[in-house]
């Protein structure tokens, strides 16, 4: 195993590289790594460091369709995120609410009531950078949960024209 890819870290996730879930077959993987191939391989991509990302490539791929690799990765991944969710604040305590009162107990005015009901609402559209399915956190251009597999809603594709 490529010791570069462990201690897993999110930023590191090999299948978030590949853009295929954790339960992919070898097939779904292999086809994966031959597209990332393409678009890396020294003969074709004549960045500086087409190499280096032509050996994270094969180091994926040879990490993902060895079994005996593969469970030792997935199991340090799953015990990360494991402690992360562990982490995690309990759901009641993710919603904050904003209490408006300005100094002296006196009440905002109509319109900055409504300024700063614009902004919360405008706050709450961001990238929460947690799972709606099980509140695991997840990093903001992935497209899959990597605690539970479910989709993540407005993520951006890392290979079909996203930030990949």
């Amino acid at each position: 195993m490529d010791l570069r890819l462990l201690p897993y870290q999110p930023d590191r996730d090999v299948y978030r590289l590949l853009g295929v879930l954790p339960s992919a077959g070898r097939a779904e993987i292999v086809d994966a790594c031959r597209v990332l191939a393409r678009a890396f391989h020294p003969d074709r991509n004549t960045s500086g460091r087409a190499n280096e990302e032509m050996q994270v490539v094969n180091a994926v791929r040879s990490l993902l369709t060895d079994p005996r690799s593969r469970a030792e990765y997935d199991y340090a991944r799953l015990r990360f995120l494991q402690l992360s969710a562990a982490t995690a604040p309990a759901p009641n305590q993710r919603r904050w609410r904003p209490t408006i009162m300005p100094a002296g107990g006196v009440g905002l005015g109509r319109a900055a009531r409504a300024a700063m009901s614009a902004l919360v609402v405008a706050m709450r559209a961001l990238p929460r950078g947690r799972c709606d399915d099980c509140s695991a956190w997840v990093e903001p251009d992935y497209r899959y949960c990597p605690a539970c597999g479910a989709r993540l809603r407005g993520a951006t594709p890392l290979i079909a024209g996203g930030r990949g």
